[in-house]
C-alpha cells in the first residue's frame, strides 16, 4: 500500500509503522473507541500518501514517524 502511495522506502517505512501501530496497541488503553483494525490501517496510510503528493520531494520519514 506505500509504494501505491508514492513511498520510494516502504519496505523500512512499512517495518516502522507495523511497530508503531502494534505498540500503540499494546500501550493504550482497551477502550472500544480505538479501532485497530485495518480500515484504520488504510484510512491512516491513505493520509501519508496525501501528505507525501502533497510536498513528493521532502523525506519520507517524517511523513510516517
Amino acid at each position: 500500500m506505500l509504494m501505491s502511495e508514492g513511498f520510494i522506502k516502504a519496505r523500512p517505512l512499512a517495518n516502522k509503522f507495523v511497530q508503531l501501530y502494534a505498540l500503540c496497541k499494546e500501550l493504550l488503553s482497551k477502550q472500544m473507541h480505538y479501532d485497530w483494525g485495518l480500515r484504520a490501517v488504510k484510512s491512516l496510510l491513505r493520509q501519508a500518501g496525501a501528505l507525501k503528493r502533497k510536498e513528493p520531494e521532502s523525506d519520507e520519514n517524517p511523513v510516517l514517524c
